[in-house]
């Protein structure tokens, strides 16, 4: 090998490594900022020194240095439940997860339309239009403006639109109808709606969703979470819950008022619910007690997400959006592989990793 070589193959290491540990640097810095302010925000009530020393000895015992305990101080205030072993949203999103999943993959499959070539074998919503990178596509080909336009006016049921690229918390999506060429958002024509769009977004036909997940909410389509982990003998699910917007609301997100519940590996639901606020709640607004409730078809839900994960193996922690259509039959709303919102999963179901706690910590602590 050449001296170029070998200086060229140690340079593009070098840098490389220095990427990596910006990232983790960058990453672990805003989420300890936000955090930060969020228990400044909302006065949470600090641990209690017995479980600062227990979250630090945890982490110590498993060869990380806990600097802080803010994420535990947080999840603890939420759902009255403290625990050593709670993930900090810090460690996962900057050290653990782009230790499991190839984040240099993550912008190629960014944009959300892609789903449709990904999972093209899966029940999803029926899409209507496609905008990727300022093209209008309809049936999997390119057409012009007029023809996507006449597409939308053409159907009489209710449409969503949502943006395809940072598209997280729920921003800027809008149901709404179309009544002699004008819509119920804004009263604005097709022609306006896409221009607030711009590019990359996607119009689809509402779905219908099970009548069992509509009594809980009925103007926002309800959700299961669910957080997978790939390994060689196979795919398990992590944790799972269940999302329900409030009243009035056309989302179900937990950072905008929506409501989370855990759920158990039968369906069952666990019998509280939570939300951002730090309310804790047993029912819903519609008087529909958690307890006892279960999800319909869950069984199938998990066979879903189990078939879909392998399909992308750069990423080895997956979250799944899935909803149930009026057939009680899954249906894939779409997957996070980055920003994946641990806090809701420990908030609603306790410790992340479960019986994998020491394998995932292990591979996703140690140094380069």
């Amino acid at each position: 090998m050449s001296i170029y070589s070998s200086l060229k193959r140690l340079l593009t290491k070098h840098v490389l490594t220095s990427r990596k540990r910006f990232f983790e640097f960058n990453s672990m810095m805003d989420s300890r900022r936000s955090i930060k302010q969020f228990n400044h925000k909302n006065k949470t009530p600090k641990l209690k020194p017995t479980q600062i020393e227990a979250a630090k000895s945890y982490f110590k015992s498993k060869g990380y240095t806990l600097n802080n305990t803010y994420w535990h101080r947080y999840y603890t205030s939420l759902n009255g439940e403290f625990h050593a072993d709670y993930i900090p949203d810090d460690i996962f999103s900057s050290i653990i997860s782009p230790r499991f999943n190839q984040m240099r993959q993550w912008p190629a499959l960014l944009d959300k339309n892609l789903s449709y070539i990904l999972f093209k074998d899966f029940n999803q919503p029926k899409r209507v239009v496609q905008n990727i990178n300022g093209f209008y596509y309809t049936n999997n080909k390119v057409v012009d403006e007029q023809t996507a336009i006449e597409a939308c006016n053409d159907i009489q049921k209710p449409l969503i639109i949502k943006p395809t690229i940072d598209s997280g918390s729920g921003k800027l999506v809008t149901t709404f109808t179309v009544k002699d060429k004008l819509t119920s958002y804004k009263n604005l024509t097709i022609p306006q709606v896409f221009k607030v769009y711009k590019k990359d977004f996607i119009v689809q036909e509402f779905v219908e969703q099970s009548q069992a997940l509509k009594v809980l909410n009925p103007s926002s389509l309800n959700t299961l979470r669910l957080l997978t982990y790939l390994r060689p003998d196979g795919m398990y699910v992590l944790s799972t819950l269940l999302r329900i917007g409030q009243p009035g609301s056309q989302t179900d997100n937990f950072s905008i008022g929506g409501i989370i519940i855990g759920v158990d590996d039968k369906g069952y639901l666990q019998n509280n619910g939570y939300t951002k606020k730090g309310d804790i709640l047993y029912k819903t607004a519609t008087n529909v007690a958690f307890e006892g409730f279960q999800i319909p078809n869950y069984v199938s839900v998990v066979n879903m997400v189990k078939a879909m994960h392998p399909i992308v193996p750069y990423f080895k922690f997956v979250s799944w959006d899935i909803g149930l259509d009026n057939t009680d039959s899954p249906i894939f709303i779409e997957f996070n592989t980055y920003n994946q919102n641990i806090d809701m999963h420990q908030i609603a179901n306790g410790p992340l990793f479960g019986k994998f706690t020491d394998e995932i910590l292990e591979l996703g602590l140690n140094p380069y």
